[in-house]
Parts: C-alpha cells; sequence; structure tokens
C-alpha cells in the first residue's frame, strides 16, 4: 500500500473548498488553511513511512498495514491534543491493548510506539 505524499493530499484538500459561491474571505481562508494544513500532512506522511519500514522489517502481511497505521494516528492524536506526562503514557496504554485484542503483535505496536513518537516518562 503506497502512501499518497503530502501534495496529493493537499489537492485533494483544496478541492473541497472550490465553487463560485465562494468569495474573497474563503479564498483567504484557504490560502491560509493550506499553508497550516501542510504541515499536518507532510507529518503525517513521515509518521506513515516509519510505521511502514518497521512493519516491512517485522514481516507483517501488508493487508494489516492500515491497523498499524490508525494505531500510529491515534498516538499522534493524543499528542496533538496535548495530552502530555502520565496522562499520555495511560491513553497510549489504552491504545495498546485495544489494538492488541485486535489481534495485532504487541511487539510491533511497541516498536511503533517507541520508534516514531517521542513523549516524556510520568512525573514521579
Amino acid at each position: 500500500m503506497q502512501t499518497r505524499n503530502a501534495n496529493d493530499r493537499i489537492v485533494k484538500w483544496i478541492a473541497k473548498f472550490s465553487g463560485e459561491r465562494q468569495g474573497v474571505t474563503a479564498l483567504l481562508s484557504k490560502v491560509t488553511a493550506t499553508y497550516q494544513i501542510k504541515a499536518v500532512f507532510n507529518t503525517q506522511v513521515a509518521d506513515e513511512t516509519k510505521i511502514k519500514l518497521i512493519l516491512a522489517e517485522a514481516g507483517t502481511p501488508r493487508m494489516l498495514n492500515p491497523f498499524y497505521i490508525n494505531f500510529g494516528r491515534e498516538i499522534r492524536g493524543f499528542i496533538n491534543q496535548g495530552i502530555k506526562g502520565g496522562q499520555l503514557l495511560n491513553v497510549v496504554n489504552i491504545a495498546m491493548n485495544k489494538y492488541v485484542a485486535r489481534q495485532l503483535d504487541q511487539d510491533t505496536l511497541e516498536k511503533i510506539r517507541n520508534t516514531c513518537f517521542t513523549y516524556g516518562a510520568p512525573a514521579p
């Protein structure tokens, strides 16, 4: 499964704003939002590429890639929400348990968690 690059995602995202009825305000909003979303898409592509490399090394069947990528997206979402410290560790562990319950390999999930994402240890 090939990951769409950030530019392809941007083109698709811009298409959502097309239309004759939208005025100058919408155009300015589109330009501003495009710059903001570009950074998000670049981060997504980088995360997904790292995860796919881990999965290839582990010999994981390609049909399971979307599930592992979703796990990575979920962790990135927690980090983007500003969850930190012990609370972040707790929600990541809950997500790990959820994906292990879905028959994904725990060692691979841990490698994804530890390799792709950095977050602080809980406060003592």
